[in-house]
């Protein structure tokens, strides 16, 4: 795989007609992450939807140089200059996911036919104690787990769990390797039949210096777990600059955006009983008339107002849990508790 240094544009500026070392720079940017048909989709077992050819003259920037640019702002959310402005080079300088933006499945069955998924490490990085890992990973994988039917477990790597998760340099066998430094922090791959022998496969670039403190002393584990779970899940990359599932990194983002919570329960469905659960906050509008919950990893949920205990019992119900400490467990929806039991 190209270096950092290889496939990030310097300097600003470069548009149709330009030539030299920062469009072929971007050319192999736009390559590597899938605005080329360059062959990198099959990697992740996807295939290129309406990509670009890859450019026959590397270092020009033609026409195709120029969609594909427009096609990637576009998808980031920035506007679509169709040249390397101020707001493209930021983005083109930020470390991000090693997975392709632009493809799709190759074919349905796109998720794990059992809700009950295993996980199990090949390996840890140096940068932080197992224990830290592992607390990483967990919550990691309760964000996802808070909105469907979905439960993780850990199992030893040698029973084949779903998700395998495993640190490492360069060219690490699976066609993918990583760059270094800064640039591609991670990538995953999809669930079968997608991802072949390595499907729901995890992999972290160990070159990274890997955190789990807040504010980070270096990449986020929490966040960058997450975002890769999403794609051993069966997720792609959301073009919604909030969503934990876009591919850049701007720090720690230990939370689901509702375009996430859409995506992972339009595959699973949405989650069931909740159990044990803290009350971390309680909030309410005059007479309780309106009343919200935000509940450990679940997040804020509305008390729903046909609850059958009506709305200030199940929120004194909460404001009990909440002040007291006891666990809760409740059966949530995408956005209201139905029912709450301490």
């Amino acid at each position: 795989m190209a270096s950092v240094e290889e496939i990030r544009p310097t300097t600003k500026g470069a548009k149709l007609g330009s030539t030299g070392v920062n469009v072929e720079r971007l050319q192999n940017y736009l390559g590597r992450f899938g605005y080329f048909d360059s062959g990198v989709h099959a990697d992740f077992g996807m295939r290129p939807v309406d990509v670009e050819p890859m450019p026959t003259q590397v270092g020009q920037f033609d026409e195709q140089t120029e969609r594909a640019l427009c096609e990637l702002q576009r998808g980031a959310g920035i506007a679509v200059s169709g040249e390397i402005d101020e707001p493209t080079l930021a983005l083109l300088q930020m470390d991000r996911c090693g997975m392709p933006d632009h493809g799709e499945f190759v074919a349905q069955g796109n998720k794990w036919p059992n809700n009950d998924v295993k996980y199990g490490f090949h390996n840890f990085t140096g940068d932080l104690t197992q224990a830290q890992i592992r607390a990483a990973v967990s919550t990691a994988l309760g964000y996802w787990a808070a909105v469907t039917p979905l439960t993780f477990a850990e199992a030893a790597v040698g029973t084949n769990p779903e998700i395998r998760i495993g640190f490492y340099s360069g060219n690490h066998g699976d066609g993918s390797p990583f760059d270094g430094p800064s640039g591609v922090l991670a990538h995953a791959f999809y669930p079968p039949p997608n991802g072949g022998d390595i499907a729901g496969d995890s992999h972290f670039d160990d070159a990274e210096s890997w955190s789990v403190d807040l504010p980070p002393s270096g990449i986020d584990l929490y966040t960058v777990a997450a975002h890769e779970f999403g794609h051993a899940l069966g997720l792609a990359h959301s073009t919604v600059s909030d969503a934990l599932m876009y591919p850049y990194y701007g720090g720690p983002h230990r939370f689901l955006d509702a375009d996430d919570i859409a995506g992972i329960q339009s595959i699973y469905g949405v989650e069931q009983w909740q159990a044990n659960k803290q009350v971390l906050r309680v909030f309410a509008t005059y007479h309780s008339k309106n009343a919200w919950g935000f509940v450990q990893d679940v997040g804020w949920r509305k008390v729903k107002p046909t609850a059958p205990d009506g709305v200030t019992n199940v929120l004194g119900a909460l404001c009990e849990s909440r002040a007291n400490g006891k666990p809760v467990t409740v059966l949530t929806t995408a956005t209201e508790i139905e029912q709450l039991y301490l």
